[in-house]
């Protein structure tokens, strides 16, 4: 089975952290389902893949044994941006929906929708940076499309924090080799499925830490894969290779906030 990415949740429980929360990660949904059971939670924040049991039937699950019970507040994660994706999030009994890769505004919005008790404001000029625009300047930035690295945007998302920056980088160049490797042997086999389920993986990923380049392409690539023509996304293979070598050679060669003060 794909290996679930931790960059995704790296970044939440940063976020959840600088707003004076507390967390427990799982990371199937079947773990999602059996925590919501024991009553311990105020809100679940679902990623939409999930291994075992995808995030919506994780949810419809959670939903059918809280008959009777106090209603647990259950917001959507997921990279996908698609028209349609916020109605079936809702429909599988979901209260809300964040879009990856999550910012600190739209993640304090909905915290203070759903939690019992009031969240810690988001900093001014912290209210989460958008993707950089096509040909933007940013850290080894193409003229011609995204750039390979928005280190600005990232640190936007972590408010500033530097040091968890860092973390979350070494966990990402760690983490991507081994899901390409994984999507390879998923195209290798033929399996559609697969191919779309880790290529999703890659998007969402980097998308949290910036990597907007290799977002874009691994996006696209799913895509591909979700409509099966897996020789579409066979021909991208290199690329994307490529793509995470340039964006990997701009993360581990730029000084540190600390290093430039």
């Amino acid at each position: 089975s794909a290996r679930y990415s931790v960059t995704n949740q790296q970044l939440a429980m940063a976020i959840l952290g600088k707003l004076g929360l507390t967390a427990d990660v799982v990371r199937t949904g079947v773990e999602a389902v059996a925590a919501a059971a024991t009553g311990r939670y105020d809100l679940v924040l679902m990623d939409v893949q999930m291994p075992e049991l995808d995030g919506l039937a994780a949810t419809r699950q959670i939903r059918g044994r809280a008959a009777g019970h106090r209603r647990l507040s259950n917001v959507a994660m997921t990279a996908h941006a698609m028209r349609g994706d916020r109605e079936k999030c809702l429909a599988a009994g979901m209260d809300d929906y964040l879009s990856k890769p999550i910012s600190p505004a739209a993640l304090t919005a909905v915290l203070a929708r759903w939690l019992p008790t009031p969240v810690s404001a988001v900093g001014a000029g912290q209210d989460g940076a958008e993707p950089a625009a096509d040909g933007a300047a940013a850290d080894g930035a193409a003229v011609d499309g995204p750039p390979d690295w928005d280190r600005d945007g990232m640190l936007a998302r972590l408010m500033g924090d530097q040091r968890i920056a860092n973390v979350i980088v070494a966990g990402y160049l760690e983490d991507i080799p081994r899901q390409m490797a994984t999507l390879r042997g998923c195209l290798d086999s033929g399996d559609a499925a697969g191919v779309a389920r880790q290529a999703h993986t890659i998007t969402g990923a980097s998308g949290d830490v910036g990597g907007e380049a290799l977002r874009v392409l691994a996006r696209t690539m799913e895509r591909a894969a979700r409509d099966r023509d897996l020789d579409a996304v066979r021909a991208r293979m290199a690329e994307m290779e490529d793509v995470f070598r340039r964006l990997q050679t701009a993360m581990e060669s730029l000084p540190t906030h600390e290093e430039r003060d």
